[in-house]
């Protein structure tokens, strides 16, 4: 206990200077015996590598056992020695975020032991992680997205079913509570867990994907942690350069799009997008640089609602710089920048609803990160890090001027927006992180070896802006002039023509708290120990403490709770060297806060707005004083509906994230000699304490007032955790490597979810956090009908990835690799579900008799059919293929052209269709006057586009894409050529 007390001191002397989550590093641990098998110390432990500057010594302890930390992943030559024994070299390789378990056999001196020529990678089965590290060379040669996401998705117990592209879903987790970090910068988006584009994809050295068994080191996620570093230099000049290509016609067109009456054609336009990479010493051995670089320009044509053509351009700029310095042996420093401004002309929020080129503007992005870390190794035995990092985004976008005349206007319907751009300028959300951490890791005996580590992490997820809609704080509603066929008549200015008409024509006012912050705090301690009890047997034991304070502008309190999370696993080595492993595990997760779910009670995005009918006279223009006068608009409650989200909207006190309980078992096994490994895994999950709001008598009422005008008495809303929503996972998952030669390799894993169930889906498509109707006016509302058990949207029975890279080598003439990737994947389930209905006239009625005083909205209303989830989509499978050849130049220099083909067999099945329901009014009804039976839709069977919607996902793919997040399409070819040296 002195010992954790003297840690954690040293630990909060060093958190003024440390910053962020995540291992960029991994390590070689092992033992030292003699040929009676008994322990060695003193021995001495030297790694070399071309990815380490310098040399790391470790001494083996009274155990014979040694640890070398904090080794930047790749390629080590370990050197052992000690007076009287032959030197042994072997050659290992150290994955990122992992350990490499080297043990040595020392022999009496004048016998020498062979050094080991190719390094093989660890089998993972020594570590009670499941998932996959990914390194760059491999998915050089596949057929698959270098993004980050792109590579997460190769990963065993991850899927796509997310209601947003570039999310993952990992062991039936929210798709919005996975934790994408970039040299230890969390890169995620505050609200969807989309991970930004601060990467240059030829910069990414490696990628790990943790899926469960995940250490105390890493919190705020529920998911999983999908970890990746970019290179660092070294003392050897090289660098790369690349151009890709890419052409919408290379894609085959749908089934849907070639059905139109006018077919729909990709157009045949050749875009280019360019990477370049470079890396060495400034100082040999003590300093060295990297810079990568991005550039893509691309002219998209697009077509407004009303036919009219513009052209967006959209420009992505990418950037880095990072240094790597050894100030004396065992001591490194790192710091990076990365600048990701991006672009877009002739955009808009809501381009969908668009029919006028005024209401289009240029939509810049600013993004960039920064880091700075330091680790040192004091006493030979204790190893401190800290690292500093932060991450800011900034969407500019939306009108600016202040002339009521540059109002935003929407049809009465709101389903045009026209005149001017819609949403504020000059009230920019912003979308930012900051991180500070530190770490202490000491090595001690008793009852066995320890490697213990403390650590403290300080995180803020900070989000801004009011949620203005305009500039001027209005939007006007007013039809168009509209000339024959409906298409709108022009002024002489080229503006559209707005009609105010008395009692029909509306304005909304828009007092948003313009400028409005809500900073989301954790501040956590956590300690891991990793105990080696003795020879078969190992612990990891780990417990994790959050701290949570969420305030808005004005002082306003969302979150203040506290909760200590376990993290426990327990190792056997059955074959007692290493290569039969059982791993068991126990670990809770405490979930990220998302700010939107946590913030309903807070101005940011939140803005109040008062709806008022027009009362002047009738005219048109927009030059019609009249129509844009405020007064015109009387706010009386005759006249006027008022609504503020967030004065009948509360957080209970003490309401803290879902907490996710995880047990896992695995057995491991190498194949033959090493070549490869095989492993399978059992992963259970059960997720209680959801946030749901509750809307019941108990809570009281509000007179909700907005500019003097009152909107009426509403129930109040109180957000809590609560045991009625509950979400469950069981699942297993196979996975396997191995290297037939030196030049094939396939690897591959199979994940069945055996269960995936719950009553709570908690999110859609672009509303994380989402609520349900569990604890709304429990009167009126049942399971049964609104919110029934069964499989949730994410749900993915089978799902299979195996691929195989074949290399050939050719001599001088250079090598070829061709490889092929296998993806098999279920169908998706969906629901029978009318949306967004209207309360019955019997649930009205008992909402009046038990006292409310206003009545549920119909948004967000789903009545069921049967359980979740009851039916099924079909499945699908696609193979993608990757030709590369390269060939050396000179020295090191060596031109290469890569050439992928997804979905070869173009593979365009329906895999997903129109579900719309309605209630069947013929039907008998329930005790809620709700309709047992429903109609199927006229178009419900069919694809009407190449997306669906079924409950709150809007983004379903009908037919199968080259790859999550690519366009629409079948068969793609994509085709790059570059030199690296």
């Amino acid at each position: 206990m002195k010992r954790l007390i003297h840690l954690a001191a040293i630990l909060l002397s060093l958190s003024g200077a440390a910053l962020a989550q995540g291992v960029q590093t991994g390590a070689i641990r092992g033992t030292v015996t003699d040929q009676q098998d008994r322990p060695v110390p003193g021995a001495t432990v030297t790694a070399t590598s071309q990815t380490l500057q310098g040399s790391r010594t470790a001494t083996s302890d009274l155990e014979g056992h040694y640890v070398l930390s904090a080794l930047p992943p790749g390629e080590y030559r370990v050197v052992v020695e000690l007076s009287g024994f032959a030197s042994v070299t072997h050659a290992t390789v150290v994955p990122l975020g992992l350990t490499a378990q080297q043990d040595v056999t020392l022999r009496a001196a004048g016998i020498s032991e062979a050094v080991q020529v190719v390094a093989e990678s660890p089998a993972p089965i020594g570590t009670p992680v499941v998932g996959m590290n990914f390194k760059q060379p491999e998915i050089e040669r596949l057929a698959t997205p270098r993004s980050i996401q792109g590579i997460a998705q190769l990963s065993p117990a991850v899927t796509e079913n997310s209601p947003n592209t570039n999310q993952v879903v990992i062991n039936g987790a929210f798709a919005f509570d996975s934790t994408f970090l970039v040299n230890g910068v969390d890169i995620n988006d505050n609200l969807l867990a989309q991970p930004q584009s601060l990467f240059v994809e030829d910069a990414i050295e490696e990628t790990q994907v943790l899926t469960s068994g995940v250490s105390a080191e890493y919190g705020r996620f529920s998911g999983g942690v999908i970890n990746a570093i970019t290179k660092s230099g070294g003392n050897q000049f090289s660098g790369s350069g690349r151009i890709n290509f890419q052409n919408p016609s290379w894609t085959t067109e749908t089934p849907f799009e070639a059905s139109r009456p006018t077919p729909i054609v990709h157009a045949d336009d050749l875009q280019e997008s360019y990477e370049g990479t470079l890396g060495g010493p400034l100082v040999r051995d003590h300093l060295w640089f990297f810079t990568s670089g991005r550039y893509a320009s691309l002219a998209n044509p697009r077509t407004l609602s009303s036919g009219v053509q513009v052209v967006q351009d959209d420009t992505n700029k990418r950037g880095e710089i990072k240094l790597t310095g050894t100030v004396s042996p065992g001591h490194t420093i790192q710091g990076g920048y990365f600048d990701n401004p991006r672009t877009v002309t002739n955009s808009s929020g809501a381009f969908a609803l668009v029919v006028d080129p005024n209401a289009l503007n240029t939509i810049s992005t600013p993004n960039r990160s920064y880091h700075g870390s330091y680790r040192g190794v004091l006493r030979s035995h204790m190893l401190v890090e800290g690292q500093l990092s932060g991450r800011y985004n900034e969407l500019l976008g939306g009108g600016t001027g202040s002339n009521m005349t540059d109002s935003p206007f929407v049809g009465v319907c709101f389903c045009t927006i026209y005149n001017a751009p819609y949403f504020d300028g000059l009230d920019a959300e912003q979308r930012n992180n900051r991180q500070v951490t530190g770490s202490v890791t000491d090595f001690w005996n008793r009852g066995g070896s320890h490697e213990t580590k403390a650590g403290f992490e300080w995180y803020r997820s900070q989000r801004t802006g009011g949620g203005s809609q305009s500039p001027t704080q209005y939007v006007f509603a007013a039809n168009f002039l509209a000339g024959a066929g409906g298409s709108p008549v022009l002024d002489e200015a080229g503006r559209m023509i707005p009609v105010f008409t008395p009692g029909i024509s509306r304005s909304t006012y828009f007092p948003a708290v313009t400028g409005a912050v809500l900073n989301n705090d954790t501040s956590s301690f956590y300690v891991t120990d990793h105990w080696t009890i003795g020879s078969r047997v190992s612990a990891d034991l780990g417990a994790r403490f959050e701290h949570v304070s969420a305030v808005s502008t004005g002082d306003i309190d969302s979150i203040n709770s506290t909760r200590v999370v376990p993290r426990l696993a327990l190792a056997y080595d059955a074959s007692g060297d290493g290569d039969k492993t059982v791993h068991v595990t126990y670990g809770q997760y405490s979930g990220r806060y998302n700010d939107s779910q946590i913030g309903r009670n807070s101005p940011v995005g939140n803005s109040a707005s008062v709806d008022a009918a027009y009362q002047g006279p009738a005219g048109q223009g927009i030059g019609f004083a009249p129509g844009l006068d405020p007064a015109n608009y009387p706010i009386t409650s005759g006249n006027a509906s008022v609504v503020d989200p967030t004065q009948n909207v509360f957080n209970e006190a003490g309401m803290r994230s879902p907490l996710t309980h995880e047990f896992s078992v695995s057995y491991g096994e190498n194949l033959l000699g090493g070549r490869g490994f095989a492993e399978v895994s059992y992963v259970a999950r059960f997720t209680n304490g959801l946030i749901e709001d509750y809307v019941t008598l108990e809570n009281g009422t509000t007179n909700v007032i907005v500019q003097g005008v009152s909107a009426g008495m509403f129930t109040n809303v109180v957000f809590r955790n609560t045991e009625e929503a509950h979400r469950e996972y069981q699942g297993m998952v196979f996975q396997s490597r191995y290297r037939f030669s030196r030049d094939w390799n396939v690897a591959g894993h199979y994940t069945l979810q055996i269960k995936n169930h719950g009553n709570y889906e908690g999110e859609g498509t672009n509303q994380p956090g989402n609520k349900s109707l569990i604890g709304d006016y429990p009167e009126a509302f049942n399971a049964e009908r609104n919110f029934p058990d069964g499989r949730l949207q994410d749900f993915q029975r089978h799902r299979l990835r195996i691929w195989s890279v074949y290399n050939y080598g050719m001599g001088a003439f250079g090598d070829v690799s061709v490889s092929g990737l296998w993806r098999v994947d279920s169908g998706r389930v969906y629901s029978l579900a009318a949306r967004n209905q209207p309360i019955t006239s019997t649930q009205a009625g008992l909402i009046t008799a038990a006292g409310y005083p206003d009545l549920p909205s119909s948004n967000g209303n789903m009545v069921f059919f049967g359980e979740r989830g009851s039916e099924t989509f079909p499945g699908y499978g696609l193979f993608d293929m990757s030709l590369n050849y390269n060939i050396p130049v000179a020295r090191t220099l060596r031109p290469w052209v890569k050439f992928d083909i997804y979905n070869l067999f173009d593979n365009q099945k329906l895999i997903a269709w129109n579900t719309t329901v309605t209630q069947d009014a013929s039907s008998p009804k329930d005790g809620l006057g709700l309709a047992t039976g429903y109609v199927p839709g006229g178009t419900f069977g069919t694809a009407t586009g190449n997306t669906v919607t079924n409950l709150y996902t809007t983004t379903i793919n009908a037919y199968p894409v080259a790859f999550n997040g690519a366009p629409a399409g079948g068969r793609t070819f994509r085709f790059a050529i570059g030199f690296r040296f």
